[in-house]
């Protein structure tokens, strides 16, 4: 398995909806706001690296998603 922790702004009116969607995304093991720079934190897991473009692309499909960026485990 591969991790990936995936830093997430959002709309802030839309936060906690981006949360249950993000939950519903195969992939995404935990997910929580915070405050900060970035609004929400969603810590994945996928099991190759391929897998990874497909899981971004559907996090950053999310109405209220504005902007994310991924911290990918080496």
């Amino acid at each position: 398995m591969i991790q990936v922790c995936i830093l997430i702004n959002a709309e802030k009116v839309s936060i906690l909806d981006v949360v249950k969607k993000l939950e519903k995304i195969p992939g995404v093991a935990e997910t929580f706001p915070t405050f900060g720079r970035f609004d929400i934190v969603a810590f994945c897991e996928v099991e190759k690296r391929e897998d990874i473009t497909p899981l971004i692309r559907k996090i950053n499909a999310i109405e209220g998603v504005y902007k994310t960026e991924s911290l990918i485990e080496l």
